[in-house]
């Protein structure tokens, strides 16, 4: 096995190299931006959506106390 001398230039580009590959801070910001719009997103469709079960609930009561009092057959 031989060894392989590697130079400082050698070096200097794989650093170079590495260096090239990572994200800036203006790339990681606007990631960080966008991950935070999503979890506002997140929250709006899950206060619609609790809002909506809950309107549900209500009616589904509605509409039970309708088929008790007309003495309706319930349907599942």
């Amino acid at each position: 096995m031989t060894d392989k001398k590697i130079t400082i230039e050698d070096l200097a580009v794989m650093v170079k190299n590495g260096f090239d590959k990572t994200s800036t801070k203006e790339q990681f910001d606007g990631l960080e931006k966008r991950v935070g719009n999503i979890e506002k997103d997140v929250k709006s469709i899950k206060d619609t959506l609790e809002s909506v079960v809950g309107r549900s609930d209500k009616l589904e009561t509605r509409v039970d106390f309708i088929e008790n009092t007309l003495a309706l057959p319930k349907k599942n």
